[in-house]
């Protein structure tokens, strides 16, 4: 959640819930003794419903309500990229020897501790996407086995018309959610194993930089080559 925002005027603001269709409005906030927002009351469905504070996102106007899992991956894609980076930079001062080597040591043991750490989190995120995904797909066959219930008495004569309808209606509107819960969910997955992946970006400074490195051992390359090419003085002999 945005630390520095106003509560009371983000009080009948329309809140997207992560997963869900229908948006619901922020009623109220729940605070403790200091002042500091614990929970946001939503209206929904004609019902309030309660979510902690820190599934709150606000990005200008809107404001959204993010699922535990969004929320893990929010906070790894924010501090993972950013000690990758900085664990690059250190080996690079640490190489130009403006590091000391114990400082150097001692920082980039903390570095891969973290990165481990993350890491770990990030696999742990996986293995509970892919329960919550099993747990979608077991939800939308357990729906389609309620449709194939109400199809078969809807044919037999066994259920009049309206409350067929109704009904079918009911199923595959919770059929559709449930799919996109688990498409989200998949692409969620997605996005945890490509920031796994990811590589720091490489400012144009240190490209350069790079670049820069890479011509002068090519031109070293191309001297040696051509000292190897100087002619060979011969001795010619007369007979």
């Amino acid at each position: 959640m945005n630390e520095n925002f106003d509560a009371s005027k983000m009080i009948g603001k329309a809140v997207k819930i992560s997963g869900e269709e229908e948006s619901g409005i922020i009623v109220s906030f729940i605070m403790d003794a200091s002042g500091k927002v614990e929970e946001v009351l939503v209206e929904r469905h004609g019902a309030l419903e309660k979510y902690p504070a820190d599934m709150l996102q606000i990005e200008g106007d809107k404001a959204f309500i993010l699922s535990p899992i969004e929320k893990k991956l929010k906070n790894l894609s924010k501090n993972l990229p950013v000690v990758k980076k900085r664990k690059i930079v250190l080996e690079k001062l640490s190489k130009e020897k403006i590091v000391p080597r114990e400082i150097f040591e001692s920082l980039i043991k903390k570095f891969d501790g973290m990165l481990k750490e993350m890491e770990n989190e990030a696999k742990s995120l996986i293995e509970e996407i892919n329960k919550e995904a099993r747990l979608q797909e077991e939800y939308i066959k357990s729906l389609q086995t309620g449709r194939a219930f109400l199809e078969i008495e809807h044919a037999m004569g066994n259920i009049n018309e309206e409350v067929y309808k109704r009904s079918i209606v009911a199923l595959l509107r919770d059929v559709k959610n449930a799919q996109q819960k688990r498409l989200e969910l998949l692409r969620t997955k997605e996005r945890v194993n490509a920031l796994l992946e990811e590589k720091p970006e490489i400012t144009l400074e240190e490209k350069k930089e790079e670049d820069e490195s890479q011509i002068a051992e090519e031109e070293s390359g191309e001297e040696k080559g051509e000292e190897g090419k100087k002619a060979v003085p011969v001795r010619l002999i007369q007979e």
